[in-house]
């Protein structure tokens, strides 16, 4: 029997994909069942792949949602040749593909509520704005308690100013049958993405019928391109119309045709979403009992005003655009400004306009949300250049601490944070607490990239001129 990382037992393989195997395994330390997923052989001499692997690990730690698998470790193989691994929760159910293939088209209200509980999934990946990009029934989860779990973020990419992507231009990646056209096209990739993807999914669960097929990968890639998806409504006309208004627009061939986020999805598929009790085999699960009291009194004040018939002539990007997309277009929009006015030396208008937009943005939106995140550095990095070196000290301070509890100490945007606070300290005499920032800095910058890694020596020598 393989051991890996000296305590994981791989019993049985149980899926496989294109980047490696998935294994039910046994940790001999904590005594209980895991999955392990380990890279394919072939890959160990990708150092490209190998850091795309270990990324998941990240990634998926960075959503923290209970419709991921939990992770619990990862590393690389104690032997020659060393490949990477991932050890996460041991998650039992049938993936939706198998549900499907078995049951055939499923029930409006089924379909509604799997859909919802991917959106939901989804919102939190892209609140990190981490996008799935490989979004299928059979990265679908449907658990016995009637939870569902979305596998496999090993494609997934973060669109983070201070992050690697890792892909390469041109590089087409993914299953087909599922790819939006701009994924196909080496286009930008957005949240729409995933949703395109997922109104596919929607569809096939439906009918019972892929939405896009051919005999090969070319021709099915052509046809995501130029292909409108067929009416839902032929297939299954006791479909509601919103609801086939909303899988019609999801599968829009421009991403800005699509809903303007995950939130305005759920929020119309939970206007139908019925109980799964039909599919769940264990209907007195304390995971489902658990889930039924929290979701009991759930009814979404949203779904009225999400989305409009699909007969409606109100346009559906005016209709898809719920409160928190605007507040986040303003955001953007105040931050382009505040940069202008600062370019001007304007300093007090561009920092009392964009205190002003997070101000209103974080009740929506939260004060850890990634384009929160991004303006309240914008913000610290106006001040420190106005040479109020005091109060960007407080900014970075409180941005370390909430970057800190929601992402550990070796995220990027946390360390960014770090240095600018040490250059603080300097400005304000403070030699002996900027020391003290930059050998954190420095630990945690080792701690990520190794103590060759330019950016610790760079540290280290302001350290020691500091020192003198």
């Amino acid at each position: 029997m393989q051991v890996v990382g000296g305590r994981y037992d791989l019993i049985r393989q149980v899926g496989a994909g294109g980047m490696g195997q998935v294994f039910e395994g046994f940790d001999r330390n904590l005594k209980r069942r895991v999955a392990v997923k380990l890279a394919h052989a072939n890959l160990e001499s990708a150092p490209e792949w190998t850091r795309r692997f270990l990324r998941e690990a990240e990634l998926m730690a960075t959503v923290s949602h209970p419709g991921t698998p939990a992770i619990y470790d990862a590393g690389l193989t104690d032997t020659e040749p060393y490949r990477p691994y991932l050890v996460m929760e041991f998650v039992d159910g049938l993936t939706l593909d198998v549900v499907l293939a078995r049951r055939g088209p499923l029930p409006i209200g089924i379909v509604a509520a799997l859909g919802a509980q991917t959106a939901a999934v989804l919102a939190a990946a892209h609140r990190h704005r981490i996008y799935h990009r490989d979004l299928k029934p059979s990265n679908l989860m449907l658990c016995d308690n009637g939870t569902l779990k979305v596998l496999d973020f090993g494609l997934a990419i973060a669109l983070d100013a201070d992050r690697s992507r890792y892909t390469s231009t041109g590089q087409t990646i993914g299953t087909p049958a599922f790819m939006a056209p701009e994924l196909i096209e080496a286009r930008d990739v957005t949240p729409q993405t995933d949703l395109y993807a997922l109104g596919l999914i929607l569809h096939e669960l439906l009918t019972g019928a892929r939405v896009v097929t051919g005999t090969n990968a070319f021709s099915v890639w052509s046809r995501q391109i130029t292909t409108p998806a067929p009416d839902i409504r032929v297939e299954r006309p006791e479909i509601p119309a919103d609801m086939a208004g909303l899988i019609t627009f999801m599968l829009e061939k421009k991403p800005e045709s699509r809903p303007a986020s995950t939130v305005a999805v759920h929020a119309v598929l939970m206007r139908h979403a019925t109980d799964l009790a039909e599919l769940v085999d264990d209907n007195n699960s304390p995971a489902r009992m658990y889930a039924l009291a929290v979701n009991a009194p759930t009814r979404s004040p949203m779904a009225a005003t999400a989305i409009k018939s699909a007969h409606d002539p109100t346009p559906a990007s005016e209709a898809m655009i719920p409160t928190d997309d605007l507040s986040r277009g303003d955001l953007h929009r105040a931050v382009e400004k505040a940069r202008r006015l600062a370019d001007e030396s304007r300093y007090h208008p561009a920092l009392r306009h964009l205190h002003t937009a997070i101000h209103d943005a974080i009740p929506l939106l939260g004060a850890r949300d990634a384009d929160v995140v991004d303006a309240r550095i914008q913000l610290a990095g106006l001040r420190f250049e106005s040479g109020d070196h005091a109060e960007t000290a407080e900014l970075y301070r409180a941005l370390i601490d909430d970057l800190t509890a929601d992402r550990g100490p070796y995220d990027d945007q946390v360390m960014y944070c770090q240095r600018q606070l040490a250059e603080c300290m300097l400005h304000l005499g403070h030699t002996s607490e900027a020391v003290d920032r930059f050998l954190r800095l420095k630990a945690q910058l080792e701690a990520r990239y190794g103590s060759s890694d330019r950016r610790v020596v760079e540290v280290a020598e302001i350290v020691g001129d500091l020192r003198r």
